[in-house]
């Protein structure tokens, strides 16, 4: 339970509770920049005084926890004020200023440079891509079922294709100019393969 202040820093706070509320209230009517001035070093009495009016006035600082705050309405500018912390100096440094907008300039040096254009253009085919021999088949796909002699000892099975040829089409290899081609795929349903051979013309 936080006991009860006494009646003379009741007053006390009041009185510097009146004091930031004026300070406050210049906002309104003074041309500057609200400033917030702290103290959070210790101490029990904390005043503070400036170059911002020529070191004419020491203003008390309103305690609040462990830290010491007044509010001063300044233009923009550079100031040297000090606190006097339980009768001893303590120098500072303020400076204050508008917030100023970002360079621009120094914004677009980071900015990416375009892509060129080669970069994501097409450019048309030539003779020599259609010239071209088409890329190698590889090896494991001439394992199709469709190529492989039938077992003399079982014609009606086939032997288990591995894994690679399955979920592809495959034509029987063959002479040219026969009049029928078979077309075969290979699918696997969890232990069981199923192979669908299709016999289609080879005229068009």
């Amino acid at each position: 339970m936080v006991p009860l202040h006494r009646l003379e820093e009741m007053h006390s706070a009041s009185d510097l509770w009146k004091q930031n509320f004026t300070e406050y209230e210049n906002v309104i009517y003074d041309k500057g920049i609200p400033t917030m001035i702290t103290w959070n070093h210790g101490g029990k009495e904390v005043f503070v005084e400036g170059s911002w009016d020529y070191w004419k006035t020491k203003k008390p600082l309103q305690k609040s926890g462990k830290d010491f705050t007044i509010m001063k309405v300044l233009p923009s500018g550079f100031y040297q004020y000090r606190f006097i912390v339980d009768g001893e100096w303590r120098n500072c440094i303020l400076v204050v200023q508008e917030s100023v907008p970002e360079d621009i300039e120094s914004i677009a040096a980071f900015e990416p440079p375009q892509s060129p254009d080669s970069s994501y253009n097409s450019w048309p085919l030539g003779s020599e891509d259609f010239a071209k021999e088409p890329p190698s088949v590889p090896p494991h796909l001439y394992l199709t079922l469709l190529n492989k002699p039938a077992n003399m000892d079982n014609p009606s099975s086939l032997s288990r294709p591995p894994h690679v040829m399955l979920n592809h089409l495959y034509i029987q290899k063959g002479k040219s100019g026969q009049p029928v081609v078979a077309l075969g795929a290979t699918c696997r349903f969890r232990s069981k393969y199923v192979t669908v051979v299709l016999y289609k013309s080879s005229q068009r």
